[in-house]
């Protein structure tokens, strides 16, 4: 399947974080059009207020995708509520479970409800430790730089510790 890499953040503040978060790897997985599965370690984060559910564990899932952006993001959502997320949810909720979609090959979207790349990805050492796990060389499409030189000018103090090496690896066989 020839298609584009796509980053997909997940994060979980409430009941089981690990379980959820594992659980929404499955799903992912199980989206007509995604293969080659990879995923890091998951992270424990502190969380940004007003979140006062505890702890976030967070991690970055990366697949090849044939599918547009704005399917992919209408799949990650029906996943979100598939797992006890509300439809309406305010930023900085407490939830089971958390979905942003950061990037599609270098697709660049510019849309009322819907901006690719993630317009918070910079700003964030959660998701950036991950996605330098993944991919350190990925250049951002809007700024032009590695993910690896975005987190080293990173100004962001937050602890990320580590919780759970590699989750889970499924590569297709045309990836092997």
């Amino acid at each position: 399947m020839i298609g584009e890499r796509a980053y997909i953040g997940i994060g979980s503040n409430l009941g089981d974080r690990i379980k959820h978060c594992q659980e929404t790897i499955g799903a992912i997985s199980d989206i007509a059009g995604v293969t080659a599965i990879r995923t890091s370690s998951l992270y424990e984060t502190a969380p940004i207020p007003p979140a006062s559910g505890g702890w976030f564990v967070n991690g970055v899932v990366s697949v090849q995708t044939q599918i547009k952006p704005g399917a992919l993001l209408l799949e990650l959502l029906r996943i979100e509520r598939s797992m006890g997320r509300a439809a309406e949810r305010a930023r900085g909720e407490d939830r089971s479970i958390d979905l942003d979609l950061l990037f599609v090959g270098s697709q660049i979207v510019e849309q009322p409800d819907f901006v690719l790349p993630h317009p918070r990805l910079h700003q964030r050492r959660f998701v950036l430790v991950p996605l330098c796990e993944l991919d350190p060389d990925f250049r951002h499409p809007v700024f032009g730089v590695t993910m690896r030189q975005l987190l080293d000018r990173l100004d962001d103090p937050s602890l990320v510790r580590l919780v759970v090496p590699a989750v889970r690896s499924v590569e297709s066989e045309e990836d092997s």
